[in-house]
């Protein structure tokens, strides 16, 4: 029978030291009725208020500081939910590995869906990013399996940098996103050009990285075979 192994967490990102300072001490913070999955909840409902904060924009951009806020709240809960697990001795390997990437897997649709109903992007676009974060994901995971390395950033980019920058893209997007026009009958906003040329860095990415990996992946296992064989 195979043995299984954990796969080692592989972060190391821009605000990774403060939130390995910080993170623990704001867990052992919350009252003790508060459990892990009373946060992954609350994730759940930050990306519907977030999407809701982008539909909204139809009537005002200022409804853009609702996503923001719902941003936080989903920083707050993604980040605490694990912390507050290992910090109480009570983790679930399992369990809180399934729960916890599903439930972002949903939340980014329900976040891009919500992008893509508003004025502010395409629902084309906003599903191309979708498509390039759920490639990613599924290099992440299958990596934890082949490699025993469960990689949460690339290149000091992670989940709170991802946040971080969508926050101040939002705050850009209340004053300026305008309309380039590629044909006299085929427009873009701003969002959407850049919408596009993110999902094709993310696609890049995954093709490349999954490249390299399928051919060392494939080098170890014919040195294995010619060691079992000598």
């Amino acid at each position: 029978m195979r043995e299984e192994k954990k796969a080692k967490r592989v972060i190391d990102t821009i605000t990774g030291p403060w939130e390995r300072r910080n993170l623990p001490k704001m867990a052992r913070a919350l009252p003790s009725w508060v459990k892990p999955d009373h946060l992954t909840v609350l994730g759940i409902v930050a990306g519907f208020i977030i999407a809701a904060g982008y539909i909204l924009t139809w009537q005002s951009r200022w409804w853009l500081l609702l996503a923001n806020l719902g941003l936080l709240i989903h920083w707050y809960a993604d980040s605490l939910d694990g912390t507050l697990a290992r910090v109480r001795r009570v983790e679930r390997e399992q369990y809180g590995y399934f729960v916890d990437h599903i439930c972002d897997a949903f939340t980014t649709v329900i976040v891009t869906i919500g992008l893509g109903l508003s004025p502010l992007m395409k629902l084309e676009t906003a599903l191309f990013l979708t498509i390039g974060y759920l490639l990613l994901n599924i290099y992440a995971h299958v990596g934890s399996y082949t490699e025993g390395i469960f990689r949460i950033s690339f290149n000091k980019i992670g989940p709170t940098e991802v946040r971080i920058i969508l926050a101040l893209i939002n705050f850009l997007l209340m004053f300026f996103n305008p309309v380039i026009h590629l044909t006299p009958t085929f427009t873009l906003s701003m969002a959407d050009a850049g919408g596009i040329i993110i999902s094709i860095i993310l696609g890049v990415v995954f093709i490349v990285f999954s490249i390299k990996d399928a051919i060392r992946l494939n080098r170890l296992s014919r040195e294995e075979r010619k060691a079992q064989k000598t």
